[in-house]
């Protein structure tokens, strides 16, 4: 039994899904929202999609340079209570039907933000669903600098878009 059979092998990574590409772009994301850069450069990055029922009202996809250079702004109060938020409510799953922290069906509701880690274009670890609930919850933990840094972060990088509107913070700075 000393075969290399016997031992699980890694799986090839999977494809990005469909749900996870750019509605602009009309399929993948190519380029890092912020610095412009390559996304297909082997680099990491992250999507990230807020839904309004079927409706998505807000895309992007954020190198992972791009993603702690923002988070460095962040109030250390805000990265730990996310952190603690994170580990206290994240359930992993492979498979995209409930929300990672409430674990409600994503079938009955209709708000939330899905959030992929990829490379190239691949996925390299399962696509989180988080609903607007727990949105709230994760937004209702974060101080003012944090929340004018997010605010700064929309101004910047999405021109027109309300100040008021409400986005879960990004996942981005928070692993290592």
């Amino acid at each position: 039994m000393d075969s290399q059979d016997d031992f699980p092998q890694p799986r090839p990574p999977a494809p990005i899904p469909e749900e996870l590409h750019s509605i602009y772009e009309a399929g993948p994301f190519r380029v890092c929202l912020t610095c412009g850069e390559a996304l297909t450069d082997g680099r990491i990055y992250e999507i990230q999609k807020v839904f309004r029922g079927k409706q998505v009202i807000f895309e992007m996809a954020v190198c992972h340079s791009c993603g702690e250079k923002v988070s460095r702004e962040f109030s250390e109060e805000s990265l730990d209570r996310v952190k603690s938020f994170l580990v206290d409510s994240f359930t992993p799953s492979a498979e995209a039907v409930h929300c990672h922290f409430c674990g409600f069906p994503r079938a009955l509701f209709e708000n939330y933000t899905l959030v992929g880690a990829c490379r190239k274009q691949s996925l390299i670890l399962p696509t989180v669903v988080m609903c607007d609930a727990c949105g709230e919850k994760l937004q209702g933990l974060l101080s003012q600098k944090t929340k004018d840094v997010q605010e700064d972060f929309v101004k910047d990088n999405f021109p027109g878009v309300p100040a008021d509107v409400d986005f879960s913070p990004s996942l981005s700075g928070l692993f290592p």
